[in-house]
């Protein structure tokens, strides 16, 4: 797949989801384009930005050199960072969305999982949403694993964040009761 068609279906996801955490709408106010980060020097041949994560006992994990980026208002006060990440052939994907008072810098902290597809969760602030997808079985197809529950913990320092999480099912995509899907993101990001 080219650069510029993994780009664009990028941009269309970013689009997408920012669209999710604004309720549905496009062109949310106060709205920033979705970006593409490199990782520093160095890192960037490696792919400095790496995810992984275990779903019923199976580990998954990749490295890219890029990052998309957006951030949209999501309501009066709080806005939503959305990060994506994808495999080059796009049969792994994350995207994590963190919802903070308008105007923090600093995203460290503990955000409770859940389903920003609910709009009782859409307009908080302190919450988070991971969806992971994989695709590397032919045979099944895609397989979204949206969190429904759980916890986020972000550790964000030098134009870096690290986040761990463990979340349980959305109840629509993954039983809310199966077991927790375990997982480490840990990429290059800055303002």
């Amino acid at each position: 797949m080219s650069i510029r068609l993994r780009w664009f279906l990028g941009l269309v996801l970013a689009g997408v989801g920012c669209a999710q955490a604004a309720g549905g709408g496009g062109g949310a106010a106060g709205s920033v384009a979705p970006q593409g980060l490199a990782a520093p020097a160095g890192e960037a041949l490696l792919g400095g930005n790496q995810v992984s994560f275990e779903v019923d006992g199976q580990p998954f994990s990749f490295r890219t050199p890029e990052v998309r980026h957006s951030r949209a208002r999501v309501a009066e006060n709080v806005v939503a960072y959305s990060f994506e990440l994808a495999n080059p052939d796009n049969s792994l994907y994350a995207r994590l969305v963190l919802n903070v008072p308008e105007g923090q810098q600093d995203l460290s902290g503990e955000y409770a999982a859940v389903s920003l597809g609910d709009p009782a969760q859409q307009a908080r602030s302190g919450v988070g949403e991971v969806v992971l997808a994989e695709e590397t079985d032919p045979g099944r197809g895609r397989r979204m694993l949206p969190s429904g529950s759980g916890v986020i913990e972000v550790d964000h320092q030098a134009g870096r964040l690290r986040v761990s999480f463990e979340t349980r099912g959305d109840g629509l995509f993954r039983e809310a009761g199966a077991a927790p899907v375990t997982g480490l993101l840990d990429f290059h990001w800055r303002h």
